[in-house]
């Protein structure tokens, strides 16, 4: 996980972590989405890594163009210092969405240079996202300053699973 995503839940305003959290699970299903569709990844493994970092930049930039959108629209009801620093949070905060695609390109890299197989790299680089999202439960709890339990885990298995069934349905139905 982000350091972000990994801070304490003072460290951090709630709405800003809000918003990190919710660049990281759009990241983290994009991504995913993109390993899924991925069909010869296995085979091609470095240009696998290549189509997963375009897609987080790509996504981020995507995401920064509409964050300055709706950022010119909320500037006119702020003094222009405030709008300034409201937008250079945004920005930051939408990081991990691009964060996101660093771990599973990095592993399709290693098998690149022929240290594991592609297919292998593929599904281990599919498991990671997967398990990143299973673990938002604990770490939107410890955000809002609860023990972890049962329903912690639940959740994140929950958010797992519709992670998945998103980037089934966006790797087979947008691609």
């Amino acid at each position: 996980m982000t350091t972000a995503i990994l801070r304490r839940k003072d460290d951090l305003p709630r709405e800003r972590a809000a918003s990190r959290l919710t660049a990281y699970v759009y990241g983290n299903i994009i991504v995913l989405a993109t390993l899924l569709g991925l069909v010869h990844a296995g085979e091609n493994p470095g240009e696998g890594a290549i189509v997963v970092l375009a897609t987080g930049g790509t996504t981020l930039l995507a995401h920064l163009i509409a964050d300055a959108v709706g950022h010119s629209t909320r500037a006119a009801d702020r003094p222009e210092r405030t709008a300034h620093l409201k937008f250079l949070h945004e920005l930051r905060d939408a990081v991990p969405i691009a964060s996101a695609a660093s771990i599973p390109a990095a592993i399709l890299g290693v098998a690149a240079l022929g240290v594991i197989d592609g297919e292998t790299a593929q599904t281990i680089a599919e498991v990671v996202i997967i398990v990143r999202l299973a673990g938002m439960g604990f770490t939107i709890q410890r955000i809002r300053g609860e023990k972890p339990s049962f329903r912690t885990f639940a959740a994140g298995i929950g958010l797992a699973l519709v992670g998945v069934a998103i980037s089934l349905l966006k790797a087979n139905l947008g691609h």
